[in-house]
């Protein structure tokens, strides 16, 4: 057992380096890439190097967090073809330890590393990147309104029906409003019309309003009111705003009160439900990438190094494919978003284990 934990620890040695290297590495040409595609701009509007310097150290975490699973994959495969090409491996195997045995520690920390990527992308990630998303649009005199035009939501299970002119989200008003009530069987049981509508917080206020309401015997009554307000009248405004919202700077509690919004206001919401399911399933990633990494060594007998690292970089790009084709289906609605999330994580787990478990040891 102590021999055991020597040739961990000479694991570990040599992969931690490696690690924080490629991590540092791919999470600087990531700030970079960044950089110099809105260059141009902080340029022609002088933006001051200080509030550059503040988007590029706010654009960190995300640069960190998207380089994480190919330096770790990087560092598993440069590691384990590094031990086989020097005949190292070899010895090892020899003395009685096989391959599962010897890379055990890595798949410790690539399954610490899938908690840990997800608490720090739903935690940190998303706060900084919309705080640099927010300043850079700030900095390069970019606005982004909720305002709307032409508003129809759905509320209530269908049940009320608002369509509006226009939805003002500074005020929090509605322009040229009309709510249609339904019974159980969507037939319409009211009718109501105003000039404006102001949210107090709790319901909608409407001003100048005409409401006809059909009577029992299948007539309807007309009134007219200087202000009305109703009960089940009170869709809070985030549903009339302009639904071009990213998807990617909203936590897994936002997409899943976004989502549930979505289905009772009757819109589309596939989208929203499979970027949720997609944040959990993507945090297996280090696991995945290390499993193929430890596939991948060991099969060559010549070039190893780059021979392995070769084929765990087309088989890393071969999950993301899968997981970008997947995502499109599930976000169309072409797929169950669930199984669209998790179907390329599933099949990438199982072929790896078989690959890790053919692998020379």
């Amino acid at each position: 057992m102590r021999n055991q934990r020597t040739l961990w620890l000479y694991l570990v040695k040599i992969f931690a380096p490696a690690f924080l290297g490629a991590l540092a590495l791919f999470a600087l040409i990531l700030e970079l890439v960044d950089l110099f595609n809105n260059l141009w701009r902080y340029l022609s509007l002088e933006v001051p190097a200080a509030a550059v310097g503040k988007v590029m150290l706010l654009f960190l975490p995300t640069a960190i967090s998207n380089s994480l699973p190919i330096a770790l994959l990087f560092a598993s495969t440069f590691c384990l073809a590094s031990l086989y090409a020097d005949n190292e491996l070899t010895v090892i195997f020899g003395s009685g330890v096989s391959l599962a045995r010897f890379t055990a520690p890595l798949f410790v920390i690539a399954i610490a590393l899938c908690g840990a990527s997800f608490a720090f992308d739903d935690g940190i990630v998303l706060r900084t990147i919309n705080e640099k998303n927010s300043l850079s649009k700030e900095l390069l005199n970019q606005k982004a309104t909720l305002s709307r035009q032409d508003v129809a939501v759905i509320s209530r299970d269908g049940s009320v029906v608002y369509r509006a002119r226009y939805y003002d989200d500074a005020s929090k008003t509605l322009s040229d409003l009309t709510i249609v009530e339904r019974d159980a069987d969507l037939d319409p049981i009211a009718r109501t019309e105003a000039s404006t509508a102001r949210w107090d917080g709790e319901r909608w206020v409407l001003g100048r309003a005409r409401r006809f309401e059909r009577k029992e015997d299948g007539s309807w009554s007309d009134a007219s009111y200087g202000t009305w307000v109703g009960p089940g009248i009170d869709e809070r405004p985030e549903a009339f705003r302009s639904q071009n919202r990213d998807l990617a700077e909203m936590s897994v509690a936002q997409l899943e009160e976004y989502a549930a919004f979505l289905r009772r206001a009757g819109l589309p919401y596939a989208a929203a439900v499979a970027e949720r399911h997609d944040r959990f399933s993507f945090a297996f990633t280090p696991l995945v990438v290390v499993l193929i990494a430890g596939a991948a060594g060991g099969r060559f007998r010549k070039n190893v190094l780059l021979a392995s690292l070769l084929t765990s970089i087309v088989l890393a790009t071969g999950y993301y494919v899968a997981r970008m084709l997947a995502m499109l289906l599930a976000k169309t609605g072409a797929v169950d978003p669930g199984l669209g999330a998790w179907i390329p994580l599933a099949i990438f787990l199982a072929a790896g284990v078989l690959m890790f478990k053919s692998a020379r040891t």
